[in-house]
């Protein structure tokens, strides 16, 4: 319970220093301060200097007295436009009620009249705390777009987020301590609180934005499962591989980052995935399984719109096929790993 605590008050932290960092720059109005950037080249024995090719000689007192700073230039304002929140409320509400009915079906059918407290990490080998910290934060991610697109200033944008995902996954959690096969798991809620703040902490601390949580799934997943009536579709661990992916470029010394003798786009991955597990017909067996694989860091690919950027984020968080190795339980080599 401490380490949780520990773990609110530290993304409560970043989370102020973020809207603080906003609320300097401007609020609602970003703006850009930029300075004339002189390219000097002394010449020889003159002690004269040159702006660029082609311009007048001056002396670098003439440049002295005549160097200045812009003023602050406004770039963008943002305003929430109220017909897009409403547009924004009725689609999640949507998508809430949808995600409701299922999991009424799946998860929690039957469900008991009493609260109670378990680890119910057991049946996937504590899978599924890495899929507790990838959906938080996906949801953060998604959702902070989503208010961004309503006209709500970034850092603000990213805060709504990240309370939208913890309320979300917390209500799971909630319903998680009265369904039969599960309980409220503190577990679950660590791994929730850091997948939504995770964000926050790319924002504070620059390489974090090369190291990068994914997911992917066998081609096979969705078919077997629509055809399933015991198993459901979203807890399928076995068909399914968490990354933890790493750009070498936050690495890389920059000689070789500005020579581009390294592609930025290609970075390493960590995947562990389950076999022979379920909620259903137990996990007696269960193995967890460790591979390495090549991977597409999306965010470096070419497009620079802030649409671009956005879609880039977003599919950033999806592991595409890549060459890979097993390499526990057994050794495996995948020309391709989906």
């Amino acid at each position: 319970m401490k380490k949780i605590v520990i773990l609110i008050a530290a993304a409560l932290v970043c989370m102020g220093h973020s809207l603080l960092a906003e609320d300097f720059s401007g609020g609602g109005n970003k703006f850009e301060f930029s300075s004339v950037k002189l390219k000097l080249k002394e010449k020889k024995k003159t002690g004269y200097y040159k702006l660029d090719a082609g311009s007048p000689k001056k002396t670098l007192q003439d440049i002295n007295n005549n160097f200045y700073l812009k003023t602050p230039k406004k770039i963008k304002q943002y305003k929430a436009d109220p017909l897009k929140l409403t547009i924004l409320g009725v689609v999640g509400a949507g998508v809430f009620t949808g995600f409701h009915i299922y999991y009424s079906n799946t998860w929690w059918k039957d469900k008991r009249d009493y609260f109670k407290y378990a680890a119910d990490g057991y049946y996937a080998r504590n899978m599924d705390k890495a899929s507790h910290v990838y959906t938080a934060n996906v949801f953060t991610v998604a959702t902070s777009v989503a208010y961004e697109w309503a006209g709500i200033a970034p850092g603000k944008a990213l805060l709504y987020g990240a309370i939208t995902s913890f309320a979300y996954e917390t209500y799971i959690e909630i319903n998680d301590g009265f369904a039969p096969n599960w309980g409220f798991d503190w577990g679950d809620m660590g791994a929730n609180v850091f997948g939504a703040v995770y964000p926050f902490l790319q924002e504070e601390i620059k390489p974090l934005k090369h190291v990068n949580f994914k997911w992917s799934f066998k081609p096979s997943w969705i078919k077997s499962k629509t055809s399933s009536t015991q198993d459901d579709l979203l807890d399928d661990y076995t068909n399914m591989t968490f990354w933890l992916s790493v750009n070498p470029m936050m690495v890389l010394p920059k000689s070789v980052t500005k020579a581009k003798f390294y592609p930025n786009f290609l970075a390493l991955a960590v995947g562990m995935s389950i076999k022979d597990a379920s909620h259903v017909s137990g996990s007696g067996k269960a193995q967890v399984e460790w591979y390495l694989s090549f991977d597409w860091d999306v965010n470096q690919l070419p497009g620079k719109s802030d649409f671009m950027k956005k879609l880039k984020k977003i599919l950033n968080f999806y592991h595409f096929p890549a060459p890979a190795v097993k390499i526990s339980p057994e050794g495996v080599w995948y020309g391709l790993y989906f």
